[in-house]
């Protein structure tokens, strides 16, 4: 059991920490960072050097083996948040909740609405009414095979062990406080076709129309009234952020209250530069953003710029949840599976910026966080992201973790993160304007 002791920015949130909170590191997220430490350990070679991975056979997997999980066709007509179904867990790995998978309307890169899936988590001894609070989490990397949707890994039959569900105790912990959490598979992750990974405004329609679904399921405890919140870390920092931009216009009727991100990849073009090809990254993300950015951009037309083999690792990729991406394709660059290397297509370039975080100032206050020696998300990018909104007017604390890598910034500074956005939920208002501080 790790305990810690979160630095509070203000003596108004610190008398916050007077109440009872501890942090537990999950199994499932020491394994999962243990499992990316010894990863990186062991590919801690020169990239340009090692020659393409063998491409391991995998079985094609049916369309769905859940019924749950295959839209209705015609998808019927509706709007952004509408719940086209609903089915309850008995066995989850959530024992203090009242779990259901979810699926709910969207709209894709183009506008057009599709089918998502999620899991609602209720508090168990939640209070009574229907204006509870309610947080959207946001998922980091699971991977971009159906398998590793975040809603299946609530499921211990449905659990893959390479897609590990390392934000529970995160999730827990605003159950403990009360607190309901909707979480969203993002589009193409559960659902049938290609995911939209690591595009911005894509993963942000997806939160917040989560939001807006949990908020129409019946006996939830939730209504349009309810105070609301958005938290992420890595991809789903990400996504938070982007939920955090896109709020003001594309949600306006949500009480927003706070917004938690941390291990932004603010800056996706220079993100997907830093991962390329490099063992301590995660040359495995930089490959499935591919597919991605082309599913949000299908005139960039990938297929036609890959190579034979290239063709088969991203197969494979498209195939596989995150620690099968990291053991194989831990080293493989972007300029070995295309030709010519779309890295240095204009096109491609101009596509990864869409993404871009930091030109609009959210509206509710935000918490960011991030490890110094991050090696995954370079600590600039969120450096960006915070001068980006405080230049606009946003208030945003930002706590930076010296000697923090990408997992244990999350174990470290999530604890202080979660409080910070249950404090908004129980109506104490943000220190306003901009403070920059670092956790010891």
């Amino acid at each position: 059991m790790s305990h810690f002791l979160p630095h509070r920015a203000s003596s108004k949130e610190g008398d916050a920490m007077n109440r009872s909170f501890v942090y537990r590191a999950t199994t499932g997220a020491v394994s999962f960072a243990a499992a990316l430490l010894m990863l990186a350990a062991g590919t801690g070679v020169a990239s340009a050097a090692l020659p393409l991975p063998a491409v391991p056979v995998l079985p094609k997997p049916p369309l769905s083996d859940d019924a749950f999980y295959v839209p209705p066709s015609p998808l019927p007509n509706g709007r952004p948040g509408d719940v086209l179904r609903t089915r309850d867990l008995l066995l989850s790995a959530y024992p203090d909740a009242h779990v259901q998978q979810i699926m709910y309307l969207s709209t894709d890169p183009h506008n057009k609405l599709v089918p998502v899936t999620g899991m609602l988590l209720t508090p168990l001894f939640q209070k009574p009414g229907t204006d509870n609070p309610v947080v959207v989490g946001t998922p980091g990397t699971r991977g971009l095979d159906d398998r590793c949707a975040p809603s299946k890994q609530a499921n211990p039959l449905q659990a893959n062990p390479s897609s590990p569900d390392y934000e529970i105790t995160e999730y827990q912990q605003f159950l403990i406080n009360g607190i309901s959490v909707v979480i969203t598979d993002y589009e193409g992750q559960g659902t049938p076709g290609d995911s939209s990974y690591l595009v911005g405004p894509s993963e942000g329609r997806n939160a917040l129309d989560a939001l807006r679904a949990s908020q129409y399921v019946n006996g939830s405890g939730l209504s349009t009234n309810s105070p609301s919140g958005i938290a992420g870390y890595s991809q789903g920092g990400q996504a938070a952020a982007w939920a955090a931009e896109l709020q003001p216009t594309y949600a306006p009727e949500l009480h927003l209250r706070g917004v938690l991100a941390g291990g932004v990849p603010a800056d996706m073009l220079m993100e997907v530069n830093h991962l390329n090809g490099n063992p301590t990254a995660g040359a495995g993300f930089a490959l499935a953003s591919l597919v991605g950015l082309n599913h949000a951009n299908p005139e960039l037309d990938l297929n036609s710029k890959l190579t034979p083999q290239g063709r088969q690792i991203i197969d494979h990729v498209k195939q596989s949840c995150i620690i099968e991406d990291f053991a194989t394709f831990g080293t493989t660059s972007i300029g070995q599976v295309t030709h010519p290397d779309v890295l240095s297509d204009p096109a491609w370039q101009k596509a990864y910026q869409a993404s871009l975080l930091g030109t609009t100032k959210p509206a509710a206050p935000a918490y960011l966080y991030h490890g110094t020696a991050d090696t995954i998300v370079p600590i600039a990018e969120e450096d960006m992201l915070y001068h980006s909104w405080c230049a606009q007017g946003a208030s945003v604390q930002y706590e930076v973790i010296p000697g923090a890598e990408h997992i244990s910034a999350f174990l470290i500074g999530a604890p202080a993160g979660i409080q910070w956005l249950a404090d908004r939920l129980a109506g104490e208002p943000a220190d306003a304007g901009c403070h920059d501080v670092s956790i010891p």
